[in-house]
């Protein structure tokens, strides 16, 4: 039987074809080598090089930020990676004319240029803005986190130290007394006992740094990340928030941070965006987790409109009946109603870290029959009210009448974090300190705002597109 058994690798032949030739039309590593095209490197802040580097030429930054976004495109962001696939995969060969730059190149691109990379991303939004495929009137925001380079036993905490110094101190209180009954013959044991001396040293080093730093936790490898929840456990990582538009789920713009929780992004996420895309009285969308009062109220403030639910908190209300979303209040009488038909009223003013609520205490607390039910407190129940409460009661009702457009939250906002994630594989950041990361974490997005251009137009479409961009500019 016949096979197909191709050339004889020890058979002199001439290669008669071109790069060109052996990438497809319809290939889409013509978008990316298209969209660079389009851009202007340098208003965009990548680092221009001049003159030359021990006496060789630079690669041209195009060249490079095409190599780079094919590469978190197709599942290969680290370096080391990029520089093996340029020397032999032929698509790679063809977008960056057959260029060989090394791990160190590569990295170093990035390291130069690392808030450049953030500005490509809003710059891409831009683009798809002006294309009709962003309009920021509807937008969801989210946050995830992703694992940062820094292992849980490189990140100390004051707790975590206790529990070691007393680990420390037993075990030196053991070989001490080891040695005073003399019921320990061994030539080591001087050097353990001065091995945990040492250990319970450093432990005290690292809590008196904690303290005088007002730190409940550093990590030692990348000290910008923190141990934060994540999937039910504890790791050590970085928290991303994204803006997403709902009309064709597109990423807006996202910001790293390592708040350990979201309840001071939700103003300056959207702020940003709408301030991008120049939106005016944009509708907001966010989880219980940015339920923050101050952060609402400057949203509305500037005339966004936020639908957001409020988590039901863990107080000394034994029943869900009687939680503070059931008490109506009354504003001209300025009392309290409870769910039985008692009233609180004022009587006091207070205030916590420069916030000014009043308070509102039950008149006969002691004599109702839902006492148990209601409070566990032997004062009786009382009402903490926010000077700006009225914009939350608005928000909330807004919310529940709005209650369709709320339930989009989930499936606007948390797509893009399973692309991420599951399709693209980036569950964690390969880079250090937060600038870096930032920049690794724009350039994720940047491939999965491509991975959703390219589901929905063909290639030829989008380098025509792109080539406009290019022709104007």
């Amino acid at each position: 039987m016949a096979y197909i058994v191709g050339l004889d690798r020890n058979q002199t032949k001439m290669i008669t074809t071109s790069l060109d030739d052996l990438i497809a039309k319809d290939n889409a590593v013509r978008v990316i080598d298209s969209y660079v095209e389009s851009l202007d490197l340098k208003e965009l802040g990548f680092t221009e090089y001049s003159g030359t580097n021990r006496g060789q030429a630079p690669y041209r930054r195009s060249d490079l930020l095409k190599l780079h976004i094919y590469g978190y495109l197709n599942k290969i962001r680290s370096s080391r990676a990029l520089e093996v696939e340029a020397k032999r995969n032929i698509e790679l060969m063809w977008l960056i004319n057959a260029i060989t730059p090394d791990h160190g190149t590569i990295a170093g691109f990035v390291q130069k240029n690392k808030a450049a990379f953030h500005n490509t991303l809003r710059n891409l939004t831009l683009i798809l803005k002006g294309w009709g495929l962003i309009d920021g009137k509807l937008i969801a925001i989210d946050g995830t986190k992703i694992k940062a380079q820094n292992s849980k036993h490189n990140c100390i905490t004051r707790s975590g130290l206790d529990k070691k110094i007393e680990y420390a101190e037993a075990q030196i209180n053991a070989y001490l007394m080891a040695i005073e009954k003399e019921e320990l013959v061994n030539e080591n044991i001087k050097e353990k006992l001065e091995a945990y001396q040492n250990l319970k040293e450093q432990y005290l080093m690292q809590k008196q740094e904690l303290k005088n730093e007002n730190l409940e936790q550093k990590s030692l490898t990348d000290t910008d990340s923190r141990r934060m929840k994540n999937n039910g456990s504890l790791d050590i990582c970085y928290n991303v928030q994204s803006v997403v538009d709902s009309k064709n789920h597109f990423i807006i713009d996202i910001s790293t941070t390592n708040d350990i929780n979201d309840q001071n992004q939700l103003y300056t996420m959207a702020k940003d965006a709408t301030e991008l895309l120049e939106v005016e009285e944009p509708t907001v969308l966010a989880d219980t987790g940015y339920y923050n009062g101050i952060e609402i109220k400057n949203c509305i403030d500037d005339k966004m409109k936020v639908y957001i639910k409020k988590a039901r908190a863990n107080n000394s209300t034994k029943n869900n009946e009687f939680r503070k979303e059931k008490f109506t209040y009354n504003k001209e009488q300025d009392i309290y109603i409870c769910p039985s038909g008692n009233s609180l009223f004022f009587f006091e003013n207070t205030s916590k870290n420069g916030i000014k609520y009043r308070r509102y205490k039950c008149s006969d607390c002691n004599s109702c029959k839902y006492k148990d039910a209601c409070t566990s407190s032997i004062k009786g129940r009382t009402i903490q009210r926010w000077e700006h409460e009225d914009i939350l009661d608005i928000v909330r009702q807004n919310t529940l009448d709005n209650n369709e457009i709320y339930k989009q939250r989930r499936s606007i906002v948390e797509h893009p974090f399973g692309t991420i994630k599951r399709t693209l594989g980036y569950s964690f950041f390969l880079r250090r300190q937060i600038d870096n990361v930032d920049a690794e974490a724009s350039s994720m997005f940047i491939a999965y705002n491509f991975k959703r251009l390219l589901s929905m137009f063909s290639t030829l479409e989008l380098i025509k597109k792109f080539g406009s961009i290019s022709n104007y500019r």
